[in-house]
């Protein structure tokens, strides 16, 4: 039996200047103006007297006043639906299907095609899906159940001598041993790290973890060279959680939230020099938690799950168990797999590459990328690259590449989803919709409208009742509005709802008055920020969205400015090229008043590009560049299209009387200049730039 930890209940009243805490210290490299510029200054400058917070656990015991185990680390995972074990008790599911690895190149190959995620969120959605991920559920494997994984004889990576007895490694997880003793009483997985979304990725689950990453001085947290996390004596970082150095990403993220814990800490110090390096700690602790929480449901979760995810806030139910589900953990959460991308990018502030790209199966446990280039090129690639879709589809270095080569440590992160599944008994996909109250599905064309994808899921598993959870999920077809189907959005909703729900100490029910205001309008964005040299990000950095419009006109005054009675071109070829590779992003067709709109861009990066008008005669025209620095950006840039030179406009026949002219789309209004215009278009003579 666990011994709950006793609950220091208030910290001391104190004073704090909230501008000070959460607007940029003197000695930011970031200037006054770009502070405002981010919304960082928005309240105005009062003495308040300090929140009191309660103080919680490191492994998460007491929360619950009646229930002090719920969301503690070492703790079993829930079930929302019930244990499929072939055995019915704990023997691995799936002998009858066909191996992991055969479904993932059966499913999963995305044979060099990739598709941008269709709602534009970008790439910092999987990063921050990681992020929080890490901070409520860890599972450890064990050292003598191994349950490898067949490898398909003649497999390209994996088996390319076909010798047919190749596999991929994988050992069973950690479970509770009181359990998995009766059809009654099945094998539970256990939660290595608490539940709650309590920072445990930054600050630890276990006292021992706590303690070691901590200064004992004035709050802070212990840093290295560069400000980055500190590390150990083989230089590997260090953090809350073990994962922390998998990848530049979740490195960077990790660094950011220690730089604002100890930004805070040092903002309370100035404002309470009485306060004791414990107090500082714990204060900035939970006003660091707070931002983490406010930052995944006000931003991370409408992204993902659209604005009807969740329902709203409405207060503290001690009757909620938070625990993670076995199905969230092991199936609903691992969707962000599938939105990885292949490459890591390193931007500068205004989105300029200042390192080469890297394959990100080069980047995995290396801490030399962050030491070397610092984390802000890799926070302003993640808030500017877009993601790719939510689907079956995964990058071959998770497949194939996934912490070194085929045949030297590589795995297969789709193979090990399947049988992880396995391992934990999951029910399959339509035994789970029914247990979140979802309809049961009798046809694979009720799963996915893509008639091919029904085809091969048909042929890898024969029956809906058969396919398997993590496949489901990924297989089905998006709500409106979401990047997610119905079962992914219920498992995710059900656990979110818990986690938040079941905390006597979410933010919501602790933070009061201006100090509430305060978390509930942290972004990403300004976090980022605060504690980087990156001010040029979209105020959501979970969505990159740009937006190009204007007018194509003649350039009557040869001035290059659109004024009023100069002549618009209707119906005519707008498209956006990439000026390094000239790739075309973007295609549409200006209205009867030479109005074009390029709308929120699929696909697009940040960079240069130019507008590009095609004429009813064939020439073509290149318009003004376009630059994108950040992902919100709305450019208005009109084209003008030069004249003929008046020596040979020949053609003056069009009526005075205003008409349209026979070009389809060029609007007249009946003056001499432009009925010589219109004239030289009608002759085929208006000058552009050489056909291409």
């Amino acid at each position: 039996m666990r011994r709950s930890l006793s609950l220091n209940a208030l910290l001391p009243l104190s004073f704090l200047n909230l501008k000070a805490i959460f607007s940029l210290s003197s000695g930011s490299s970031l200037s006054r103006k770009k502070a405002v510029r981010l919304n960082l200054m928005a309240l105005e400058e009062r003495a308040v007297p300090a929140v009191l917070l309660p103080l919680r656990t490191i492994d998460g015991s007491g929360n619950n006043l009646a229930h002090a185990d719920w969301g503690q680390a070492g703790t079993d995972y829930l079930r929302i639906a019930p244990a499929a074990y072939a055995d019915g008790i704990s023997s691995a599911a799936g002998a009858s299907l066909p191996s992991g690895r055969e479904i993932s190149n059966a499913l999963s190959d995305q044979n060099g095609q990739s598709t941008t995620n269709d709602r534009l969120m970008s790439a910092m959605v999987y990063a921050w899906g990681q992020f929080i991920d890490h901070d409520m559920d860890l599972t450890n494997t064990g050292t003598s159940e191994p349950l490898p994984i067949a490898v398909p004889m003649g497999d390209p990576s994996f088996d390319p001598a076909s010798t047919g007895t190749q596999t991929i490694s994988m050992k069973r997880s950690v479970f509770d041993e009181k359990t998995g003793t009766s059809t009654a009483n099945p094998r539970q997985q256990v939660n290595a790290i608490t539940a709650w979304m309590d920072g445990s990725m930054i600050y630890g689950s276990d006292a021992t973890t706590a303690a070691s990453l901590r200064t004992m001085q004035g709050g802070q947290m212990k840093t290295s060279v560069g400000n980055l996390l500190p590390t150990d004596e083989k230089g590997n970082f260090l953090a809350g959680d073990t994962r922390a150095q998998e990848n530049p990403e979740l490195t960077s993220l990790q660094t950011v939230f220690v730089r604002e814990h100890n930004r805070l800490a040092a903002e309370f110090a100035k404002a309470n020099p009485t306060w004791t390096d414990e107090q500082l700690y714990q204060q900035a602790r939970s006003w660091v938690i707070g931002e983490v929480q406010a930052i995944t449901y006000n931003e991370w979760l409408p992204s993902l799950l659209g604005q009807a995810g969740l329902k709203t806030y409405s207060g503290y139910k001690p009757q909620v168990n938070p625990g993670i589900a076995n199905e969230f953990a092991t199936a609903g959460f691992r969707f962000g797999h599938s939105i990885v991308g292949s490459d890591i990018e390193f931007l500068d502030n205004n989105g300029v590459e200042v390192a080469p790209a890297m394959s990100l199966k080069d980047a995995f446990f290396n801490p030399t990328i962050v030491k070397t280039l610092g984390v802000d090129g890799v926070l302003k690639y993640l808030a500017s690259d877009p993601s790719q879709e939510v689907d079956l589809k995964v990058v071959d270095e998770l497949r194939d590449f996934l912490f070194g080569a085929p045949g030297q440590g590589g795995l297969d992160l789709v193979a090990l989803n399947i049988q992880r599944g396995r391992d934990h008994g999951l029910s399959g996909y339509n035994a789970t919709r029914a247990a979140y109250g979802l309809a049961k599905v009798t046809d694979f064309a009720q799963i996915t409208d893509d008639k091919a994808l029904q085809a091969q899921l048909k042929a890898v598993y024969g029956s809906v009742d058969k396919v398997e959870l993590w496949i489901g999920v990924l297989a089905e077809k998006h709500l409106p509005g979401a990047s997610v189907g119905a079962t992914a959005r219920a498992i995710i909703a059900d656990q979110f709802t818990r986690l938040r729900d079941g905390d006597r100490l979410w933010y919501q029910n602790t933070f009061k008055g201006a100090d509430l205001q305060t978390i509930q309008m942290t972004s990403l964005s300004a976090v980022i920020a605060r504690n980087t040299g990156l001010d040029n990000l979209q105020k959501n950095a979970f969505f990159f969205k740009a937006e190009v419009n204007g007018k194509v006109f003649v350039d009557t005054n040869g001035d290059g400015k659109l004024s009023p009675r100069e002549t618009v071109l209707g119906k005519v070829k707008v498209e956006l090229v990439a000026i390094d590779s000239g790739e075309v992003f973007a295609t549409t067709t200006t209205n009867q008043q030479g109005q074009y709109s390029l709308g929120v861009l699929d696909g697009l990066r940040l960079g240069s590009y130019t507008v590009r008008v095609t004429l009813p005669d064939g020439n073509v025209v290149d318009g003004p560049k376009v630059t994108f620095t950040k992902g919100d950006t709305m450019v208005q840039a009109h084209v003008a299209v030069p004249p003929k030179p008046p020596a040979a406009r020949a053609a003056t026949t069009v009526t005075a009387q205003a008409k349209p002219s026979p070009v389809e789309g060029i609007v007249v209004d009946g003056s001499m200049a432009f009925r010589q215009i219109v004239g030289a278009m009608l002759a085929g003579q208006v000058a552009g730039a050489p056909r291409r």
